[in-house]
């Protein structure tokens, strides 16, 4: 070949590389009209390599469904993570039933963030679809002192199966349940303190019926199919020492028995409560229509002045929705201890400071372990107050506001607005940086602090099995229904629950029920 024909092949040769080039090049920054196919976004990694975004499935169990999918939500975790989500929203209100669809057809999401149902848990982790999350949570250091030592051992209790930790919960925002007061009317009548004993709010009912005759000394929030009754138990329960433990349905150990295994409902203090109870109906210091006052009428009871006393949580003495506006002077107070019926102190069950509400993850994780590892990065920023601030609030000047350091969502939004619009909601823990200016959140903060005296009994796990929990569930709703009728026919005086043969006979009606059994199923889980 001649030396120009040599020069004009190789110029040829170095005029197509060129194009080549160009051609990725513009591929490469985005200035093509079309992305290829084939290709994957692309983001600098904490290393500073360029990493392929990790392709994870979601399934989201939103109290607020999102309008639009993909919202700002998850475009941002997106982004801060190198991930590419394939979402789904399944709501709380859509039930659990295509979870468990997805689950047992195989075909089931990498993560799920926001799972609220425990008892699902436990079955999709006895069925080997969950990772046992608890084996990594040194990888969540962070997230791991959202929570005391004591609280973590709690919440082993309570959210384990067989064993091993499924879900990594959520922190509760605890509003301590206690006696609340109009003060005004109390100094009005000459009340310098909240009663101590049960006798003293006795006297005090007396008092104030006598100042206030137009209005009634202790208010319940009452209500129809045994909510009433329910109701005005609170406050006597701890009084008279035989609390109430919701987790299992009334089953505690009770340590004036030695620590035996009661139900509450059948307990001779319960007995002595409700004789109490009787006493302020009759002499007319206490709500007489519990039994069918409807949550509005007991609210405008409250905001006219007609309630001086209720058991509530201490938040209500600044919730505008309960103000005393139409009352100069008006002010809610909350008592900082439980008054007793006995020489003995109340006893009341420490709150739980976690929910079981949180993030799931798929057991094929195990075998990926890029993308678990990614998922965890996204959770330990998560617990972080920079990752509670992004989840309730969003985006600073897209959802909130920073007013003079009052941040504040953005006028004509609120908690639902964000969630639906852009897909924002707390998770893990509330934000304090976002709540220090709410009054509702500060006194929650301030009562359970005032109040830690109080919480004397830590609260027991019963880890039913399914065949218990059905079991449990049927029972505990009839014996329920015996004994709060009794309690309603009681208080009233349409029974005299001073006789033993009447106590006795309500007695021999539980066990009627299956008392028994259910009796032996709690004494195998909580039995000292």
């Amino acid at each position: 070949m001649g030396k120009r024909n040599w020069s004009v092949t190789l110029l040829a040769l170095i005029m197509a590389i060129a194009s080549i080039a160009a051609g990725c090049s513009q591929a490469n920054n985005g200035s093509g009209n079309e992305k290829d196919p084939g290709s994957e976004p692309a983001a600098t990694s904490a290393a500073g390599e360029e990493d392929a975004a990790l392709k994870i499935s979601v399934a989201s169990m939103p109290k607020y469904p999102p309008n639009d999918i993909p919202n700002d939500y998850i475009k941002e975790v997106e982004k801060r993570f190198n991930m590419k989500w394939d979402f789904e929203s399944i709501p709380l209100s859509a039930g659990i039933e295509k979870y468990n669809v997805m689950f047992a057809s195989g075909d089931y999401p990498d993560f799920i963030p926001n799972m609220n149902s425990p008892t699902s848990v436990a079955k999709w982790a006895s069925s080997g679809y969950l990772l046992p999350i608890g084996d990594y949570i040194d990888k969540l250091p962070g997230y791991r002192k959202l929570f005391t030592d004591e609280d973590w051992e709690l919440l082993l209790s309570f959210g384990s199966s067989n064993g091993k930790l499924y879900m990594l919960p959520s922190v509760a925002s605890s509003d301590p349940m206690t006696w609340i007061y109009r003060k005004d009317a109390f100094d009005k009548a000459g009340i310098s303190a909240f009663p101590a004993t049960m006798d003293e709010l006795y006297s005090a009912a007396k008092t104030l019926k006598a100042a206030y005759p137009d209005s009634v000394p202790i208010g319940v929030r009452g209500g129809t199919d045994n909510n009433g009754v329910k109701n005005m138990m609170n406050g006597f329960r701890q009084a008279f020492r035989n609390p109430q433990n919701s987790n299992t349905r009334g089953f505690w150990n009770d340590p004036d028995e030695g620590g035996k295994v009661v139900w509450n409902l059948a307990s001779p203090k319960h007995r002595e409560m409700l004789a109490f109870i009787a006493k302020l109906y009759k002499e007319g210091l206490i709500e007489k229509e519990f039994a069918t006052l409807t949550q509005d009428q007991w609210k405008a009871k409250r905001l006219t002045g007609k309630v001086l006393m209720d058991f509530q949580y201490a938040s209500h003495t600044v919730d505008p929705g309960y103000a005393l506006t139409d009352i100069p002077g008006g002010q809610w107070e909350y008592a900082r201890t439980l008054p007793s019926a006995s020489a003995e102190p109340a006893l009341e069950f420490k709150p739980t400071n976690f929910s079981l509400f949180g993030p799931v993850f798929s057991s094929k994780l195990a075998d990926e372990p890029e993308k678990l590892d990614r998922l965890l990065e996204y959770v330990e920023w998560g617990a972080t107050p920079e990752g509670q601030l992004f989840h309730q609030a969003g985006l600073e000047n897209v959802t909130y506001a920073n007013e003079n350091g009052t941040l504040k969502y953005k006028d004509g939004l609120d908690r639902q607005k964000v969630a639906e619009q852009y897909g924002f909601d707390w998770w893990l823990s509330q934000s304090g940086e976002f709540l220090k200016s709410d009054a509702g959140y500060l006194k929650k903060q301030e009562a359970m602090t005032e109040f830690a005296a109080n919480f004397n009994v830590i609260p027991k796990n019963a880890p039913l099995t399914e065949e218990e929990l059905e079991t449990v569930g049927t029972t505990v709703s009839a014996l329920e229904d015996v004994a709060l009728q009794f309690a309603t026919k009681a208080v009233m005086g349409m029974l005299d629950i001073g006789s033993d043969e009447v106590w006795n006979g309500y007695l021999h009606d539980l066990e009627k029920v299956g008392l028994g059994e259910v009796q032996a199923i709690f004494e195998n889980y909580l039995a000292e």
